[in-house]
């Protein structure tokens, strides 16, 4: 009789384990997916947000003019779109995002993707300048929407789960 309860404890465990790790790989797998439909503040982008964050864990498509950074700073670089560089996008180890345009500006947004400052890219000094976040915000989505159109439908649909764990988040 011990042994049976034990082993009925041990095979729970293992369920519980399993399942857990499943939904813990779909949330980080499926984050742009997610993203998309997941109610968040008007200035919040959770779609970049997620691409940029979850970059590991994504599906990164092999895309001509493409090229991904997964060393310390996940970063994508779209040569599609190149001006005097190619404009680039990623999450730095200092828990900021940042927009490179190409040409000369860093636009730099904190953990919330609220605007933070404009940067020179050869002093990486500020500049003061009036800036159109909308616009700002299209060229990033520009850079980055090969990577999100590669995203496929999640197998299991746990955006009710992954709409909960990230609530504060993006509000």
């Amino acid at each position: 009789m011990l042994k049976k309860v034990i082993l009925t404890i041990f095979i729970a465990f293992i369920v519980f384990v399993l399942a857990f790790g499943y939904a813990f790989t779909n949330l980080k797998s499926e984050s742009v997916y997610y993203a998309q439909y997941t109610p968040h503040n008007k200035q919040t982008e959770p779609v970049l947000m997620e691409v940029a964050l979850n970059f590991d864990w994504i599906y990164a498509p092999d895309v001509k003019g493409m090229r991904y950074d997964r060393d310390n700073n996940r970063t994508i670089y779209n040569y599609n779109y190149a001006k005097r560089e190619a404009p680039s996008f990623g999450f730095w180890a200092s828990r900021e995002y940042e927009y490179f345009d190409g040409d000369s500006l860093i636009y730099v947004f904190d953990k919330k993707f609220k605007f933070v400052e404009v940067r020179d890219c050869d002093t990486y000094e500020p500049v003061s300048k009036n800036v159109d976040i909308l616009a700002v915000k299209k060229d990033i989505y520009r850079t980055v929407q090969p990577v999100i159109d590669a995203q496929n439908d999640p197998l299991i649909n746990l955006q009710w789960l992954y709409d909960w764990v990230n609530k504060d988040r993006f509000n």
